[in-house]
């Protein structure tokens, strides 16, 4: 990682593009190139790809505080919690799909993820897991790669073909170290229409972009037949203030993109992703929706109480056979 810290303080042109798109780089007046000459300031990078999008040449913020963070330290809560994944529940029996629910969705949507369990009873198991993003982001590489082979094996014993995510973060996580797990990853919503299992929402929906997703919109493509009426808004805010970890050290930052989300906002606001939801249920903005948990005609509303709902599904037909 060091080694990329090195090349995008030479390749760096310095043309302000990612600058302009950022406003943590806009609040220290400083470009990736300086940030990669800065490991003060690693725990203030949203890791939005908001610079990585803008770069003429690809290069990336998010990877720079993560080399950065390598030798910060101060993760051992991430570490305590997901090296493994203190509520975890898997399962050994085979399966050629597992849904895996990740960590975030689970604790903000527990009723959704029980109904999906016994949705797919009998035709799929279920894994609730965390991905290792979180330890990846904190620049704990060593317990990320130890937790990328725990999940291979407990995949591969399983005689997992395909995982189906509910997060945007678990999609692109693992379909970035496919090459270390050798599995398809696919979301759910993919897996819905697989099994025609398409309920369309007739709301105007005002869809919020998780971070992830607004380089290739690849899960937005298909969430669409969903939302046939629905549309992206809220294009000028950069992250929904939870990304990175960053709002500890940046709260006036994440302030304000949540106060730009209350600006826009009308009727409703859409995502698909639990993490920006528990970011706006925390904000006290009206309204909130998971497009997945709509479409299954839960309409569950965002829970906060993470650790009490992670605790139960913990347990949850945790026996099964």
């Amino acid at each position: 990682m060091k080694e990329y810290l090195n090349k995008v303080a030479d390749e760096c042109i310095h043309c302000s593009a990612c600058t302009k798109k950022c406003s943590f780089l806009t609040k220290y007046e400083i470009d990736l190139g300086e940030f990669a000459k800065n490991p003060s300031l690693a725990k203030s990078c949203f890791m939005c790809d908001s610079c990585l999008r803008a770069c003429p040449l690809d290069l990336d913020g998010a990877e720079v505080a993560i080399a950065h963070r390598e030798d910060l330290g101060g993760y051992g809560a991430v570490k305590f919690m997901k090296s493994p994944y203190k509520f975890r529940n898997n399962s050994k029996i085979k399966s050629k799909d597992v849904l895996m629910f990740g960590c975030a969705f689970p604790g903000h949507y527990p009723e959704t993820t029980k109904y999906l369990i016994d949705l797919f009873e009998g035709k799929m198991d279920f894994s609730i897991d965390c991905c290792g993003k979180p330890l990846e982001d904190s620049g704990l590489i060593s317990d990320f790669e130890k937790n990328l082979e725990r999940l291979k094996k407990i995949y591969k014993e399983k005689g997992v073909e395909r995982i189906v995510t509910m997060c945007p973060n678990c999609f692109y996580f693992f379909k970035g170290h496919m090459d270390k797990l050798n599995i398809e990853v696919i979301s759910i919503y993919q897996k819905l229409q697989e099994e025609n299992l398409l309920n369309v929402i007739d709301d105007e929906a005002e869809i919020f972009m998780p971070c992830p997703d607004k380089r290739t919109n690849e899960l937005l493509k298909q969430i669409k037949p969903f939302v046939p009426n629905g549309k992206v808004k809220f294009r000028k805010v950069m992250c929904c203030g939870m990304g990175g970890g960053a709002k500890a050290k940046e709260k006036d930052l994440a302030n304000e993109m949540m106060n730009k989300v209350k600006s826009e906002v009308k009727d409703n606001i859409y995502t698909y992703c639990a993490s920006c939801s528990a970011s706006f249920k925390k904000s006290n903005i009206k309204n909130v929706k998971h497009i997945l948990s709509e479409i299954l005609g839960v309409k569950e509303k965002v829970d906060l109480n993470y650790f009490k709902n992670a605790l139960k599904l913990k347990f949850y037909k945790r026996n099964r056979k």
